[in-house]
Formats: structure tokens, C-alpha cells, sequence
């Protein structure tokens, strides 16, 4: 590729890549959208850095998967071989006639960053983030980040809505600056970090060069799927497991929602101490419509998720830390599902088979029963049925028919005070080995405590009386 006419081998566009080269911020998100020239930006803030500091840039530039480095290296030879740049294949690094070394790198989860304990790096990027279920790898590189020459250090992340890190970044990048731009400080150490939005209308380029594009995206998806991609909104699920039978304009119903008289009641648990523990508690329909909302038809054996437990970590202003559980003792966590659960009766309790398992000692189960029956809950749960393909399959089902203007066969709804709920399980993702399964890599344990109540609870009567926790 040769220089252009002023000399340079690449010129970021006008927008955000212009707005990237030029960050002050040490921590930077770009992207947000397909097509909007994340990569392309992301090699022009490593040629910047490397231009700038020569033998002190020393960077990365990780996938999770090596393979999916490819887009990337590819780039990177029109870019990097008219400056002089030696790629070595076997170290999988370029180095720069400057001596600047630019390494490429695959990073799947926490052990692999833990053999980067001790190394030095002034420039560390992570292509496609949303690929990364946890911060924690991220996090854990974040100490690399060393400079004694004064060159100036920079983490930058790359990354469209949806992927199993959906919820980390839009927590930590988007909801507290959505339209970008603004520096966001972190709570707990003073840092900065920026979010700078790019979309395919800021891709001149790509645009130029491939007029079909957008149009080819509008084929490949559903409407929501689109819009996500094109629009980068992080509020619809990109390609999300339920993405084609969440409608929350009608399955979200009011928080001071009742359940007419002859409805009851059943809960699932799902167990979680360093992830989050969920408690789902359904209030299930006879086939009668609420007074206040006669106009909504719940056939028999619909559902509505009026209670919820889950037990993830608080940050300092009160919101969920993403897939991090507050580490709970059992005998607590009985009570607090106690709690949640007061005046109610109910005909069925499943929880995770896993919790009734004694490996040496009393099970998890037996262990939250003391705090249970602190409150007067004495209710005999018993082991859900984990068949997760099956599981999933009716949940969907029912979020089908509650998508529905009419639905015609058990729907499935939940009030808008279930906020955690609404955060998690909407945005769940596929497997991608098991597409009729999602990703338990991501915060499914909302996801799996209503499975096992609508595959489990709803299929059979509960193997003791009703009882009512007081």
C-alpha cells in the first residue's frame, strides 16, 4: 500500500477515529456498531503510539481466539509493510524499523492472563471485547500497563452490542455516558475512561467501497438484530437468545401489578456465592385477568415474575457488578429467599439438582433450610428438571405467546420492578456450539431459575401440601 500524497500510510477519518487518535484518556471503548471502522481505528492508535515513542511502544493486540486475528493481521500488512514492519510468524509479532513491537495474541479467560503477571506494556487492545464473558482478563492485564520512559500508556476495546460481555460493557462504558464523549471516572480508583461511538455513517470508507453493505446486514437478521448492529443500541439484544420473542412493550407489566385471587404461586432457585444466586417467584394464572387489566388475556398456566432475589455484588452507587455474586453463606441466603417470598403461598419449589448433592457433609440445601426455617418457611423444595435444551425450549414458548396481542396457550410476563431480571436474561446469548442452548458462559442464573420453574414447577403439583411462609 503506498503513502498518501502527504506522506502518511494511514489518516484516521473524521469523527471517531479522528476523536481516538486525539483521546487524552488512558482507557478508551470504541466502537458500538458493525462497520464502523473499529479495527482500522484501532491499528491507527498503535501506528500513532508507535510513531510517538518508538522502541518504548511495546503493545498487544488480543482476541479470545487466535484465529480470529486474522481480519485483523491482514489490515495490519496493508498498514504496516510500507513503513518497514518484519512480521515473524512463529513469535507472532511486528516489529517497526523505530523498534517499536506490536505482539498478537489470544487471551481466553483469567489463567491465560495470569502468565502475563510481571510483564510491561504500553499498548494493550482487545478486539471484538463483548467476546469476553468477565472484565476480569481485561482487569487483570490492566497491571501490565508500565511505563518508565514516559510514553504514554493506553487500554483500548473494540466492540459491537450483544456477546457474552454485553452486560460488563454496557455497565461499565455505556450506561454512565450513552451518547459518549465524556470522561467517566471510576469509583473506586479515580481513573479515566472515555466511550467514543462509531457507526457504519461514520465509515466514509466502507461506505465508498461497498455501497451493498448495510443493505446485506438488513438480510442477515431480524429488524432488532439490524438496528443493533447499524445503530449500536445497547438496549435490544444483538443476536441474543430470545431476541426474536422479547417484546418488552407487552411482557413488562406494571410493578403494582396483583394476581387475581385464584392464582398461586411457584419459585425456582438457582445457587450462586462467587457468581449470583436467583430466586424467580411466579405467580401462575387460573385463566382470569386482573381487574386493573382486563384487556390482557393470561390463558391457564401463564406466568408473571412478580419476586425477585439476586445476589450480586453492589458497586458504590448501588448498581449490580455483572456476573459477580456478594458471596452469601448459605444458612443467610435461605433466609433472604425467605424474605423475598413472605405471605405467599405456594404449590411448587424447584431449585438446582445440584444443591441437594452431600459431598461429606450436610448438602447446600440442608444448609440454607436452617435460615428457611428462621422464617417460617418450611415448603419441601425439590430437584428441578435440568434438561436444558427442553427447559429453554418452553420459556421460549411462553415468551412467545406473551409477545402475542392474544396470546393463545401459557405466556410468560414480569414486572418492571424485576430489574435484574430485565438486565439479564433478555440479553442471554447463544451457545455457539449449541445454538438451542445459550451461553453459560454469560449471567444466565435468572435465565435457569424461570426454566426451572416453567419446565419443572408448572408441569407437576408440588410433592407436599401448600404452605404459606408468614
Amino acid at each position: 500500500m503506498p503513502l498518501d500524497a502527504a506522506g502518511f500510510v494511514f489518516r484516521p477519518q473524521p469523527g471517531p477515529q479522528e476523536a481516538l487518535l486525539s483521546c487524552p484518556a488512558e482507557e478508551i471503548f470504541f466502537g458500538g456498531a458493525r462497520g464502523g471502522g473499529k479495527t482500522a481505528g484501532a491499528i491507527g492508535a498503535w501506528l500513532d503510539h508507535c510513531g510517538r515513542y518508538g522502541a518504548a511502544a511495546q503493545g498487544i493486540f488480543f482476541r479470545r481466539r487466535y484465529k480470529d486475528l486474522e481480519g485483523a493481521y491482514l489490515q495490519m500488512v496493508r498498514f504496516f509493510r510500507p513503513l518497514g514492519a518484519i512480521w515473524n510468524k512463529t513469535a507472532g509479532t511486528w516489529t517497526f524499523p523505530n523498534g517499536a513491537i506490536l505482539r498478537l495474541r489470544h487471551l481466553w479467560d483469567e489463567r491465560d492472563a495470569e502468565s502475563y503477571q510481571g510483564h510491561e506494556y504500553t499498548f494493550l487492545c482487545f478486539e471484538e471485547a463483548g467476546q469476553w464473558p468477565s472484565s476480569k482478563p481485561v482487569d487483570m492485564l490492566r497491571a501490565t500497563l508500565r511505563s518508565v520512559s514516559g510514553a504514554k500508556k493506553l487500554l483500548l476495546l473494540t466492540g459491537n452490542p450483544g456477546g457474552a460481555g454485553h452486560l460488563w460493557l454496557k455497565a461499565r462504558y455505556i450506561t454512565p455516558a450513552r451518547l459518549g464523549y465524556r470522561a467517566i471516572r471510576d469509583p473506586d480508583t479515580g481513573d479515566v475512561r472515555v466511550f467514543i461511538p462509531s457507526r457504519l455513517e461514520d465509515n466514509a470508507i466502507l461506505q465508498a467501497a461497498d455501497p451493498s453493505y448495510a443493505r446485506r446486514l438488513q438480510q442477515l437478521g431480524s429488524k432488532t438484530l439490524v438496528r443493533a448492529w447499524l445503530k449500536g443500541d445497547w438496549d435490544i439484544v444483538a443476536g441474543g437468545f430470545f431476541d426474536d420473542v422479547w417484546n418488552p412493550e407487552r411482557q413488562v407489566l406494571p410493578a403494582d401489578f396483583t394476581p387475581p385471587a385464584g392464582w398461586t404461586y411457584r419459585r425456582g432457585f438457582d445457587w450462586g456465592s462467587s457468581r449470583p444466586a436467583a430466586l424467580a417467584v411466579m405467580a401462575v394464572s387460573d385463566g382470569t385477568s386482573p381487574e386493573a387489566m382486563p384487556e390482557v388475556r393470561f390463558p391457564k398456566g401463564s406466568m408473571v415474575l412478580c419476586r425477585e432475589l439476586y445476589t450480586a455484588q453492589r458497586d458504590d452507587h448501588g448498581e449490580a457488578m455483572p456476573n459477580v455474586g456478594a458471596g452469601w453463606e448459605n444458612p443467610k441466603l435461605g433466609r433472604e429467599v425467605a424474605r423475598t417470598c413472605l405471605g405467599l403461598r405456594f404449590d411448587g419449589s424447584v431449585a438446582d439438582p445440584s444443591i441437594f448433592t452431600r459431598q461429606g457433609g450436610p448438602s447446600i440445601y440442608e444448609q440454607m433450610q436452617a435460615g428457611l426455617r428462621e422464617l417460617g418457611d418450611t415448603a419441601l423444595w425439590t430437584r428441578a428438571d435440568n434438561n436444558r435444551v427442553a427447559g429453554w425450549g418452553t420459556m421460549r414458548g411462553m415468551l412467545r405467546q406473551s409477545a402475542e396481542p392474544v396470546p393463545e396457550g401459557p405466556g410468560l410476563w414480569v414486572l418492571e420492578s424485576c430489574t435484574d431480571w430485565i438486565r439479564t436474561v433478555p440479553v442471554l446469548q447463544r451457545d455457539k456450539d449449541k445454538p438451542d442452548d445459550v451461553d453459560t458462559e454469560g449471567e444466565d442464573h435468572h435465565g435457569d431459575a424461570t426454566r426451572y420453574v416453567v419446565h419443572t414447577a408448572a408441569r407437576r403439583s408440588a410433592s407436599v401440601a401448600p404452605v404459606i411462609v408468614r
